[in-house]
């Protein structure tokens, strides 16, 4: 196997932190895509209820703390080992590698729309150059904190 191989994606050994830039541009844009969605839905089944401002803030407050959570979760570590039991003891084995592609990454139909807004297709990333999912679900979080706490600034304060 040659010394130069790549997994796909993967930037030229030169340019390490434009690739992580287009990264995280990658994920802001979800990021902001994501809160945008939830802000606007909230906001209109908020006021249908006649709850108003409140309403919108309690549920980017409480989804964002609930996907934050779960995007931590998802974010930790793989097993890297199993163990099997048998009469004779144990033995350490590792994991079944007859599974996906290590790297392979589908793109869900949110994501692909996303993909299409400005400046992410000038940024040509494939599905498996850019963050994990939890990554990007807990930036996504995180913004929705943040639209909280500006939403509870603005409106309550």
């Amino acid at each position: 196997m040659s010394d130069d191989w790549r997994p796909p994606g993967r930037p030229p050994a030169d340019s390490g932190a434009r690739f992580r830039l287009r990264q995280a541009v990658d994920a802001l844009v979800y990021g902001l895509a994501f809160t945008l969605v939830v802000f606007v839905g909230s906001g209109v089944v908020s006021f249908a209820f006649g709850v108003g401002w409140f309403g919108v803030e309690l549920v980017l407050f409480f989804l964002g703390v609930s996907l934050l959570a779960y995007a931590a979760f998802q974010l930790r570590p793989a097993k890297r080992w199993d163990v099997k039991f048998e009469e004779e003891g144990y033995q350490i084995v590792r994991p079944d590698e007859n599974g996906r592609v290590v790297g392979s990454r589908d793109e869900s139909r949110f994501q692909a729309a996303v993909q299409r807004v400005p400046p992410l297709p000038t940024l040509g990333l494939e599905p498996e150059a850019r963050l994990s999912p939890a990554a990007k679900l807990f930036v996504a979080a995180a913004m929705l904190l943040l639209a909280s706490l500006g939403l509870e600034i603005v409106v309550f304060w």
